[in-house]
């Protein structure tokens, strides 16, 4: 024998979950900030590839990082508390494979940010790579909290973050020592 459904028998979902999808997004992302970044270094060939590239790369950090974004609205909608939606706990809840490629995500920035700033020294480069990642984590949790994203701010990719930016530029600086040495024992 068949019964009537019932209220009881199946949830009723109400609500929206809608995404915005990369692409739109980074078109325009990556005009402005190639624009932006040929308006400023047009006079110097070295900086202005060195700018492009650094348009590039944010582009596709804010790719990875942010897109595409979920909105959750009504029943589809995160119901943790806000305090939830972040990993706050240093290296206890780290993901090795996670932690790896933040840090692979950030050694461009710690290569490139020197050849377009004023950033000098391994302290520098590691306050800056740590203002990046915090903006970055900051959006993750905003959006996670305003339109249940699903995306974790996590202190790990903090760390993880600012030592591929350090990892980075040591690198870069070791590579341009390197080039220093071997021209001027040409000349």
């Amino acid at each position: 024998m068949r019964r009537a459904r019932t209220e009881m028998d199946h949830e009723v979902m109400s609500g929206t979950l809608t995404e915005i999808p990369a692409l739109p997004v980074l078109l325009p992302l990556a005009a402005v900030l190639m624009l932006a970044a040929w308006w400023r270094w047009r006079r110097t060939p070295s900086r202005l590839i060195a700018g492009l590239a650094m348009a590039g790369y944010v582009t596709a950090v804010v790719a990875v990082t942010l897109l595409p974004l979920q909105i959750a609205t009504g029943d589809h909608a995160n119901r943790l508390p806000w305090y939830e939606k972040a990993s706050l706990l240093p290296v206890v809840t780290i993901d090795a494979v996670t932690f790896v490629a933040n840090i692979v995500m950030f050694l461009p920035f710690g290569a490139l940010l020197p050849m377009l700033t004023r950033i000098a020294t391994v302290r520098q480069i590691a306050l800056a790579s740590l203002a990046a990642s915090t903006v970055i984590e900051l959006v993750q949790f905003a959006t996670n909290v305003l339109v249940s994203s699903g995306r974790t701010a996590d202190v790990n990719d903090l760390l993880a973050n600012t030592l591929g930016g350090v990892l980075g530029f040591v690198a870069w600086r070791a590579l341009s020592v390197r080039l220093v040495r071997t021209r001027v024992g040409r000349g």
